[in-house]
């Protein structure tokens, strides 16, 4: 594509030469027909989609197509479109709900309500009547026509000497998240410290417990999708690496791994992340010929060196179930996964810049 689109820049910068040497041309009229071009040759052909403190490039028009997300112990859930008086409606319901709920200790489900903002609810509830070991801390936010949700949880065990107790830990915490959210556009990449989601994002200068499982849709590829997950903490302490397990894996198949072939296999460090690769052919659960390509990392343990794994799916089935014959070949699928897999990487951020925080 490069290539093409520098052929394309070459020939349109000679054609305008000659038209305005011939006289055709005004120079003003040149210099819009090149700025045009250049600018036609800087149109990437690839979008960039944020996750977690990280980045990765795919094809343009490609799309996240779902995910599971969790931010400092807190389940995110997808955001919804509503207007602010179905938001108002939505709380009162449920702080109703709660309110009316007897609890078989407590007056009722509703142990503690907050109200950090005109447009922050933070719950904190028994899930049911017979609870008592854990309390559920709910936190909404409205942010111009969209409802967001997290949903943690808190043990009501004694906590240690000169420790807030937990559920005052975890509606702390709400508060924070609640405080640095904010909307995001699909394609909007931000600039200062924070966590990435679908719809969303969160800031905030420290790093806290992150984690991420999404899945993309491939344009142009209905039967392919890249899927992306990270994990707060090193997987050593609970799996072995990648081409190890695989190993076993194809020694357990027998001769049904003869219907496996495999492209490329081996260790492959990604920026910093080093990591191994298993790259296979083998016939999906439709009968027709596939691709699985996985790329991990056991990470090191820490937050911004987490375990991380990367995967490439063709021969997908569709929405309906039926098996979908990929038109990727084998080099085109390892073409394709080498640049999304290349552009994987660390976002990069500014300090961030005081503002007044809106609705």
């Amino acid at each position: 594509m490069r290539m093409k689109n520098s052929a394309r820049l070459i020939a349109t910068s000679a054609l305008t030469g000659w038209l305005f040497v011939a006289g055709d041309i005004s120079y003003q009229q040149g210099l819009h027909i090149m700025n045009s071009a250049q600018a036609s040759e800087s149109i990437s052909s690839v979008s960039t989609l944020c996750t977690g403190h990280f980045l990765i490039d795919m094809p343009v028009g490609s799309v996240v197509s779902g995910g599971n997300y969790r931010y400092d112990y807190a389940r995110l859930d997808k955001p919804k479109p509503m207007s602010r008086e179905d938001f108002e409606t939505e709380m009162s319901a449920k702080e109703k709900t709660l309110r009316s709920t007897k609890h078989e200790v407590e007056p009722s489900l509703l142990r503690l309500l907050i109200k950090p903002d005109p447009y922050s609810w933070i719950f904190a509830h028994w899930e049911y009547n017979f609870s008592e070991n854990i309390v559920l801390v709910d936190g909404y936010r409205w942010i111009d026509g969209t409802r967001f949700l997290f949903r943690s949880k808190a043990g009501m065990s004694k906590p240690p000497s000169g420790t807030k107790d937990y559920q005052e830990d975890a509606i702390d915490r709400m508060k924070a998240i609640l405080a640095g959210l904010r909307k995001r556009a699909t394609h909007e990449i931000p600039t200062e410290p924070g966590y990435c989601f679908e719809g969303g994002f969160i800031a905030n200068p420290e790093w806290e417990m992150e984690e991420a499982a999404i899945d993309i849709d491939i344009a142009g590829h209905p039967d392919a999708f890249v899927s992306v997950w990270f994990y707060p903490l090193s997987r050593r302490a609970h799996s072995a690496p990648l081409l190890d397990r695989v190993g076993g894996v194809l020694q357990a198949l027998g001769r049904m791994a003869t219907s496996v072939h495999v492209l490329r296999r081996g260790d492959r460090q990604v920026g910093p992340y080093k990591g191994q690769e298993f790259l296979v052919t083998a016939p999906s659960s439709g009968g027709l010929r596939g691709h699985s390509f996985i790329w991990e990392t056991e990470g090191d343990g820490t937050l911004d060196t987490p375990a991380l794994k990367i995967e490439l799916t063709t021969a997908y089935r569709d929405k309906n179930g039926n098996p979908q014959q990929t038109k990727l070949t084998d080099e085109q699928a390892m073409k394709l996964w080498d640049e999304v897999l290349n552009s994987f990487r660390l976002r990069p951020t500014m300090a961030p810049q005081a503002s007044s925080p809106s609705p």
